[in-house]
């Protein structure tokens, strides 16, 4: 085995490639992005006058993050995370290169579907299709309703 880790993880019988490691490592790295996505902006928007003001009055980093800063953010990271959950599951490509079609232990939806048709198995690569569909819909309703309460809690400003 190459690599730093590599000689150790082989020592302790640990598979990354061709197991579920490698499909969850593929799976953040492509999907990880969208939340990234949403917070940048968003936080690049609100400044760091809170989070600056937090610290003069002594509040620690736990304390900083919890109250401060993840109050600002919760909405969009929770929107990030429904984005990131949609490209998950159809997530095809990456996870196809390192989960090696095992059947029962690296196989996911997507590729459940690919064997399932390359079998000629019609009926069942469409139902598991169908899955898939459904699983969309319902993330596309969640996140039409944080879309909603976030415009909600936006609302018009009155000043008095």
């Amino acid at each position: 085995m190459q690599g730093w880790l590599g000689s150790w993880l082989a020592e302790h019988d640990i598979k990354i490639i061709f197991a579920v490691p490698g499909i969850v490592l593929a799976t953040l790295f492509i999907t990880v992005p969208f939340i990234a996505r949403e917070l940048i902006p968003l936080m690049q928007a609100q400044g760091t006058e809170e989070e600056l003001a937090a610290v003069t009055l002594g509040a620690n980093g736990w304390q900083l993050f919890w109250r401060v800063t993840l109050p600002n953010i919760k909405w969009g990271l929770l929107y990030g995370v429904i984005l990131c959950n949609a490209r998950a599951m159809g997530e095809f490509g990456a996870v196809s290169v390192v989960s090696g079609h095992i059947r029962g232990s690296t196989n996911t939806l997507p590729l459940h579907v690919e064997i399932l048709y390359n079998e000629y198995n019609f009926a069942a690569a469409f139902a598991v299709a169908s899955l898939l569909a459904l699983l969309a819909l319902i993330t596309l309703a969640i996140k039409t309703g944080i879309e909603s309460k976030v415009s909600q809690q936006k609302g018009p400003k009155h000043e008095h």
